[in-house]
């Protein structure tokens, strides 16, 4: 049963149901042509045969000799086909029916409880004599049947036509849907950072779902080569440069021991440890927010609380807000929150964020951290904020505020947690706090994942 909607909604049915429908309309206007036709020269010859009765009598004959020939007519005719009656001024009447005389027409009703009337009516031709009224009378009942023959003709042309159509539209739709949901299995491992899934189809079938299973394919492998050569260049660059910086540090290190702390160029010799430790730390940073980018984790995510991850680095973070003068607060949801991720990352996230707002909110400064029960992670405090036009901008990996450019930092804090979120399909979103800034990571729904610790 939950096939049913996306079945309907699969093109191959739509494509059947606008086709019987559009069958239904031409074959119903072809047919209601016909009966149009048929019923106006159905209803011409019963007139024509009124007609021609009404000329058959002597309309001069008196009364009495109108009555004895009506009467004669009448007995010989069932009233539920056709109505002979003479209604004489004199009080004379005689025929297979009665009616009371409105206008130019009449009413007619039964003489008898054996002389039922037609249920489809009737056409008639009534004619005022000098002595009374004629009325003659022909059922429409060929009418009645000529409609129940054109609705039968109508429900056996349409009847297997639609179920035909709609048998053989859900057999493709059914057919297409497996094919489709091929594709999207194959765009979603793709997409968790499986890159050697490919879409394995019938290498027979050439129509437009095979050439996008194809196109999905040389994407996934152009892909795949594109992110191992990443990969292999990173790997070229920790190999060729991590060891050189690290040499450097070491170096410096041992310049300023041997130096002493009085020497003149001791500072120099720290300045320089110090700019080496953080080209090694931007290097490793921007190798991490690769990894991450590459999709990698996504596949190793398992069922985690959000609530625990947030406490736990609350607590890890309050000696160094006390340090910093500012007051730390966590409010956790009062259930735990799970949500699906590595929790190592996502713990990572927060860290990043927590460390940001101690750094720039300044001392006497509040911040505040807020597990919801919709899966969001905020943080927010009441230091200067980030100007609006800037929000988009300190994403990007190196970008600084003016500000900050005095302070600690190398500018990847908040483009590491745009890639955590990322991977994570979170949504990242920073808006003012009025004074001070608010981050809000908001995770999608696990689906049939349980809480973890």
């Amino acid at each position: 049963m939950r096939r049913l909607p996306r079945i309907l909604r699969s093109t191959p049915v739509r494509l059947a149901l606008m086709l019987v429908v559009l069958f239904t309309l031409v074959n119903g206007a072809t047919l209601g042509g016909a009966y149009l036709q048929l019923a106006a020269s159905t209803r011409a010859q019963i007139r024509s045969s009124l007609e021609a009765e009404m000329a058959g009598f002597d309309v001069t004959a008196t009364p009495a000799a109108l009555a004895t020939l009506v009467r004669a007519r009448a007995r010989a005719a069932d009233p539920a086909d056709s109505v002979y009656l003479f209604l004489g001024d004199d009080g004379r009447r005689a025929g297979n029916a009665d009616a009371i005389i409105r206008g130019d027409r009449a009413k007619l009703v039964p003489a008898g409880p054996d002389r039922q009337l037609s249920d489809a009516g009737y056409e008639q031709e009534v004619r005022r004599l000098s002595s009374g009224w004629l009325i003659l009378a022909e059922s429409l009942a060929p009418l009645d049947d000529l409609r129940r023959t054109f609705l039968t003709l109508l429900g056996l042309s349409l009847g297997p036509t639609a179920l035909l159509s709609l048998g053989l539209g859900t057999l493709i739709a059914r057919r297409s849907a497996r094919r489709v949901a091929r594709i999207e299995r194959t765009l979603a491992a793709l997409a968790s950072g499986d890159l050697a899934a490919r879409y394995a189809g019938d290498h027979r079938a050439d129509d437009d779902l095979a050439r996008i299973g194809q196109s999905v394919n040389r994407m996934a492998e152009r892909q795949e080569a594109a992110t191992e050569a990443l990969r292999q260049v990173s790997s070229d660059i920790a190999h060729d440069l991590r060891t050189p910086l690290q040499r450097i540090s070491v170096t410096l290190a041992d310049l300023r021991a041997r130096l002493g702390p009085d020497h003149e160029a001791a500072h120099l010799a720290e300045a320089a440890g110090d700019e080496a430790d953080r080209a090694t730390g931007v290097f490793r940073a921007l190798l991490h927010i690769a990894q991450i980018e590459g999709g990698g984790p996504a596949q190793h995510f398992s069922p985690l609380d959000l609530t625990e991850v947030a406490a736990e680095m609350a607590e890890l973070y309050e000696p160094a807000a006390e340090e910093a003068g500012v007051a730390l607060h966590v409010a956790p949801a009062h259930s735990p929150v799970p949500v699906l991720g590595d929790r190592d990352l996502i713990a990572q996230a927060l860290a990043n964020l927590i460390e940001n707002a101690l750094r720039h909110a300044g001392g006497g400064a509040e911040v505040h951290i807020a597990v919801s029960p919709d899966r969001a992670l905020t943080v927010e405090d009441t230091g200067p904020g980030i100007p609006e036009a800037e929000r988009d901008r300190v994403l990007r990996r190196l970008y600084r505020l003016e500000r900050s450019r005095t302070t600690p930092g190398n500018g990847l804090g908040l483009a590491l947690v745009a890639a955590i979120a990322q991977v994570h399909d979170a949504r990242l979103e920073l808006t003012d706090a009025t004074p001070g800034l608010r981050v809000r990571l908001e995770f999608p729904e696990p689906v049939g994942a349980g809480t973890s610790g």
